[in-house]
């Protein structure tokens, strides 16, 4: 039995392994904390979306520090602005990661504990 190399799949897989957590993408250290299996989700869904990690890690951080203080549509404009202060390195827009946000607060609400 020999070993196979996939060019392909070693770069998806290193690609993961130098991916960082979402508490490295809160607008500041230790801002909130971030639900266990949060990480994975994040991750996961993600590349789901086929989206870019470094543009998008920040609109899951942004998901834990608002998920109990806002709601849309109500919050729009709001989020909009807020995003606008802590989406960190993203180039992203909020509209663009709106979806992802709202997709994030269902699961944190999905796997709260309490």
């Amino acid at each position: 039995m020999g070993l196979h190399l996939n060019h392909e799949r070693f770069t998806q897989l290193l690609a993961l392994f130098r991916q960082g957590d979402v508490e490295q993408c809160l607008h500041y250290p230790g801002m909130a904390e971030v639900p266990q299996g949060y990480n994975r989700y994040a991750r996961a869904d993600c590349r789901a979306r086929g989206a870019d990690w470094d543009d998008y890690c920040p609109a899951y951080a942004f998901a834990v520090l608002t998920r109990e203080g806002y709601t849309l549509p109500e919050d729009d404009e709001s989020l909009e602005v807020l995003w606008d202060e802590l989406g960190g390195q993203s180039s992203k827009l909020w509209p663009q990661v709106k979806e992802v946000v709202v997709d994030a607060w269902g699961w944190l609400r999905r796997h709260a504990r309490g």
